[in-house]
């Protein structure tokens, strides 16, 4: 057990386990021992030597003050612990805890005795035939063959060390999901039309998407009155030759456009 009793035994570090017969233990001091119809016959298996129950008390049998023989009467104390202070000095070893006795939780019994009798058959403990298992079923004897593998060691030792192979799993698992090397950048469309792969070629060539740019016509200069002027060309003997540009001369509106952009001039006389 892992509750207080000896008062200079240091308390035990039980998380996460939780102990389930202390954890009872503690909700049975709350209230009257009739209160907790379990009590009474975790009594009556301690007089009979239940190895099952025992092992609920003192995990290491060889420390068990009963091993060899299970003991003859049986009661109950309900104290009050509390942790001693740093200022509390005394001789000896320090103690760690200090305690008041309350009163007597359960009244000393035996086997046979008549308290113990009554308090049986009131709760329909006596004498309970317990239920019967196949003996070669699989999950009973893979059960039995843990309690035997982990009987050495305690409850805290045994979670502690399965929770140390789950997180050894999950670190292993998420090293073996990590890339050997960087992923390259996904492709993206080029601006001028090319393919994701080809379309910084495709600038550098001068081709878009498999089909030729068109090509810029050149705007011709503009002269006096907005008036397109000729270019020079160079003709034999290096002289310069005027050329008109007829191409670049701007479109006609149609008549539409054309009444609406006349300006309106005032009526003369």
């Amino acid at each position: 057990m892992y509750k207080p009793g000896n008062v200079s035994t240091a308390p035990a570090v039980v998380a996460p386990h939780q102990p389930r017969l202390d954890w009872q233990m503690w909700f049975a001091a709350l209230a009257h021992h009739s209160s907790s119809p379990w009590f009474t016959s975790f009594v009556y298996r301690l007089l009979q030597g239940k190895k099952d129950v025992i092992r609920l008390v003192q995990v290491d049998e060889s420390q068990y003050p009963f091993s060899a023989q299970p003991p003859v009467y049986i009661r109950a104390q309900l104290y009050k612990y509390w942790f001693t202070g740093s200022a509390e000095g005394s001789e000896g070893p320090a103690p760690w805890w200090r305690r008041q006795r309350v009163q007597e939780f359960f009244p000393a019994v035996s086997l046979g005795d008549p308290t113990l009798e009554s308090l049986l058959n009131q709760h329909g403990l006596k004498d309970k035939t317990s239920l019967k298992r196949s003996a070669d079923a699989f999950l009973p004897r893979l059960l039995q063959s843990l309690r035997r593998l982990s009987r050495p060691f305690s409850g805290p030792a045994v979670l502690w060390s399965l929770y140390l192979v789950a997180a050894t799993v999950c670190l292993l698992r998420a090293l073996g999901r990590r890339p050997g090397g960087a992923r390259p950048p996904p492709a993206t469309k080029a601006p001028g039309g090319g393919s994701p792969r080809t379309g910084g070629a495709a600038r550098r060539t001068g081709r878009c998407g498999g089909r030729r740019p068109r090509r810029r016509r050149r705007k011709a200069r503009a002269g006096p009155g907005g008036r397109p002027m000729a270019t020079p060309m160079a003709g034999p003997g290096g002289r310069l030759m005027a050329t008109p540009m007829a191409s670049a001369a701007p479109r006609r509106r149609s008549s539409a456009w054309s009444r609406r952009l006349r300006p309106r001039l005032p009526p003369t006389d």
